[in-house]
């Protein structure tokens, strides 16, 4: 493997996808390479439907009560041997590309990468600064960070985190991903062309389909016509308002999805475009090349909007798509079997011929190895729930139907999917009912094999 490429789109689901079922083709030109080119996993899916445990598991290769410090941890712990640690380790060098701001240096997410760019700065490659000026208010704010600079001990430091603090300000990702998502496809061509005779890792995070939804000219309009008074409330709504104010209309759910998948488009012309670099450049034959996601997001489907509470398939459910350097029988296939974004740490293990030992937690993708069943842990809520009590302080999470701030979700090999939420225990069969709508009771012996699989994560 001489370059290793990963590019995750955060909050892309399967269920927006042609190959994942459906009926619009979001991507018209990477469809064709895919089919040609790539391993279509059928039934992957997301260790959360959060990007910090997300994150955790895929660089980690454990699930996420097993990687995170606390429940509420955002940090990366600097003990564990990362997906980058095993690449560096190996003789590669290693690039992240970041634009979610979860993923920031501050956590530890810098471990392993010789270079990590954090696209929410003005100047990437430097370290993420914060300033504490306190307060919503805007003016204290101000007045506080002039204190600063007047009476600061390191002025240097403090005009660099109000510089790093303006930016973000104006070039707020989650509001409008697309400069960012040019920004960091740019960056990655440059350093893949100047290290063209290296071997290199390189990590890829996009923001183009995250909340809230602002496809760019190119793409706007491909699938629903501008509605004035949706996009007007979709600027002042946010997720928290579904759960807290007023459920969202279906037809304003439908408007939003249209949208995001209009976000879609724009990813498949930017990492077609991508290919075709490789490509132009002769490096496309010695590359793998990894598509996936974090988490996906919901659409009014089970009555839930975004990601914040469920672990429904939409949300859980994610695309994998797999080139394998070289001309490998292995590509241009589809691949049934249920496998989990923490999978690709045990194969690059194998494909690295690395000594760390595969966790009982991932499985190597290129062995003959099934899982019997994946989980997929949204660990806390708490961030939720809070925005939705900013929005009504009464707001409480047992009105759409959980019992606890934290979920599990349990997929098995014959379409069982169980969820448990607190003390109550949902099961669906995903064979006859692949829209979740119709749980039934769990069986003993499903429970029993609960059991079990709580005994082994621990």
């Amino acid at each position: 493997m001489e370059k290793v490429i990963v590019i995750l789109c955060d909050t892309l689901r399967a269920k927006s996808l042609h190959h994942y079922g459906n009926e619009r083709n979001t991507l018209p030109q990477l469809a064709r390479i895919i089919e040609e080119d790539f391993i279509v996993y059928k039934r992957a899916y997301a260790p959360s439907s959060w990007t910090i445990p997300s994150h955790l598991s895929l660089f980690t290769g454990l699930y996420p009560s097993q990687v995170m410090e606390n429940r509420t941890s955002f940090n990366l712990n600097p003990n564990f041997i990362t997906l980058a640690d095993l690449f560096k380790g190996s003789g590669y060098k290693t690039f992240a590309l970041i634009t979610n701001g979860f993923l920031s240096d501050r956590f530890g997410y810098n471990k392993g990468f010789d270079g990590f760019f954090q696209l929410w700065l003005p100047k990437p490659g430097e370290k993420e600064m914060l300033l504490d000026l306190g307060g919503s208010n805007q003016f204290k704010k101000l007045f506080k960070l002039l204190q600063l600079i007047i009476m600061g001990d390191n002025k240097e430091t403090i005009l660099k985190g109000a510089r790093q603090r303006m930016y973000r300000r104006f070039r707020m990702i989650p509001k409008d991903a697309t400069y960012s998502t040019n920004r960091a496809m740019n960056l990655l061509k440059q350093h893949i062309l100047e290290n063209s005779a290296k071997r290199l890792f390189c990590f890829v995070n996009l923001m183009q389909t995250h909340e809230k939804y602002n496809p760019p000219p190119l793409t706007r309009n491909k699938f629903i016509k501008h509605n004035a008074k949706y996009e007007d409330y979709h600027k002042r709504k946010t997720s928290a308002d579904h759960y807290a104010v007023e459920p969202f209309s279906q037809e304003f759910l439908e408007y939003l999805k249209l949208r995001y998948e209009e976000e879609i488009l724009y990813l498949d012309i930017v990492i077609s475009d991508f290919i075709q670099f490789l490509k132009k450049h002769a490096l496309y034959d010695e590359s793998t090349i990894i598509i996936t996601s974090d988490h996906g997001e919901q659409f009014g489907e089970n009555g839930r909007f975004a990601h914040g509470f469920s672990v429904y398939e939409p949300v859980i459910r994610i695309p994998l798509y797999i080139k394998w350097n070289g001309n490998s029988e292995n590509n241009s296939k589809v691949d049934d079997r249920l496998v989990m974004l923490q999978d690709l740490y045990s194969t690059f293990i194998t494909l690295l011929n690395h000594w760390q030992p595969y966790p009982e937690s991932s499985v190597d993708l290129t062995s003959s190895c099934e899982r019997s069943w994946i989980l997929s842990q949204l660990p806390d809520m708490s961030h939720n729930i809070k925005s939705c009590q900013k929005k009504r302080q009464t707001f409480s999470i047992k009105e759409i139907g959980l019992e606890e701030d934290s979920l599990a979700a349990y997929v098995f090999n014959d379409g069982v999917k169980i969820i448990e939420d607190g003390s109550k225990v949902l099961c669906y069969d995903l064979k006859n009912d692949s829209d979740e709508k119709k749980p039934y009771p769990v069986s003993v012996e499903r429970i029993k094999t609960l059991e079990k699989i709580r005994t082994l994560i621990q």
